[in-house]
């Protein structure tokens, strides 16, 4: 098992078709800066499926699909089949073949009838992802697709800031611990402590008419709010702990991270006119698996389980025997 290195004068990245497609380094040559999260590991050498995502090899950006948490699909004809932690694919080996500035790997789905294919490739400053899901059976296919990359969040990337643009009604839906909290907030302030709520739900959102849900519970926010967690400032977060949230309304406009020590930013973008995705939120500061990281990526799901987006109206969905295309961007400066 070996990586496969392709760079340009901006960018270098390490992708593992073997296990995978995983892409283990992406370093902003301007100042060397390594910008995904990595931790000493012995890697796998052989393929891992239907295992704890926790006991892999868990650094760097990983493709979640059909689903990011273990859970039954819903729905003819996989009705309760179970999708494994963090989906089917994250540590198969891909079908891959070199591309123009990148690699395209191939993922065939094992437990659904599925072909997903991944364009992945440097375009200047930007590094893009072309993806195109098939569906292989004459019945609609629902899916959580999710980008998992683990930033760094330490050293260089200790005064991070998350800047989003658009609608700022979210949900924080689970810790560290997967304890359910379903908490209505505006971002970027999470009123803490926060305690288990009944499961909130969600109006249905379609691609071509997107509705405008009100917060809920408009619980008190603002750098003042008793016991705020302030989002955007992933890093100054409370050490030993976890924070996962989901945007309430679809992706319209591209988000942004920055650096301000380095002087250097990220612009994250999702594109497609097929299919609608939210933004996921992930911070981590030592409360899960003992390591420091966070990730902003879409996912085409307001919940990390396939079952609960397919009731919620949110799962990405392809009809009988029909294609689904979307991309999603990183762009550096």
């Amino acid at each position: 098992m070996h990586p496969v290195s392709i760079e340009n004068d901006a960018l270098r990245m390490e992708v593992w078709p073997s296990f995978g497609g995983k892409m283990s380094s992406l370093v902003d040559k301007a100042d060397e800066f390594e910008l995904l999260f990595t931790y000493p590991v012995e890697i796998p050498t052989n393929p891992q499926y239907d295992t704890s995502y926790a006991k892999g090899w868990y650094a760097g950006w990983d493709e979640c699909f059909p689903a990011v948490a273990p859970s039954p699909y819903a729905g003819h004809p996989y009705d309760g089949i179970p999708v494994p932690d963090h989906g089917e694919i994250w540590g198969l080996p891909t079908a891959a073949v070199p591309s123009k500035a990148g690699i395209t790997t191939v993922w065939n789905g094992l437990r659904f009838g599925y072909r997903l294919t991944r364009k992945l490739w440097l375009d200047g400053p930007s590094v893009r992802a072309d993806y195109t899901l098939i569906n292989l059976a004459p019945f609609d296919f629902h899916f959580v697709w999710a980008p998992n990359a683990l930033l760094a969040m330490e050293q260089a990337a200790s005064d991070v800031e998350i800047t989003l643009n658009g609608p700022t009604a979210f949900r924080y839906s689970h810790d560290s611990d997967s304890v359910e909290i379903q908490q209505p907030f505006d971002w970027p302030v999470l009123s803490l402590p926060a305690v288990s709520l009944p499961a909130v739900s969600l109006p249905a959102v379609s691609l071509s008419n997107p509705s405008n849900p009100s917060n809920p519970s408009n619980p008190p926010t603002g750098p003042d709010a008793p016991g705020g967690a302030d989002l955007s400032r992933p890093a100054s977060l409370p050490p030993r702990h976890a924070w996962k949230a989901f945007s309430v309304e679809p992706i319209s406009l591209p988000a942004q991270v920055n650096y301000p020590s380095r002087g250097r930013w990220l612009k994250l973008s999702f594109e497609s006119s097929e299919v609608a995705a939210y933004w996921g939120v992930w911070v981590n500061t030592r409360g899960w698996a003992g390591h420091k990281h966070f990730s902003l990526q879409p996912t085409t799901g307001r919940f990390d389980q396939i079952d609960r987006s397919t009731r919620d109206g949110s799962a990405g969905q392809v009809g009988p025997s029909a294609r689904c295309d979307w991309s999603f961007q990183v762009t550096v400066g």
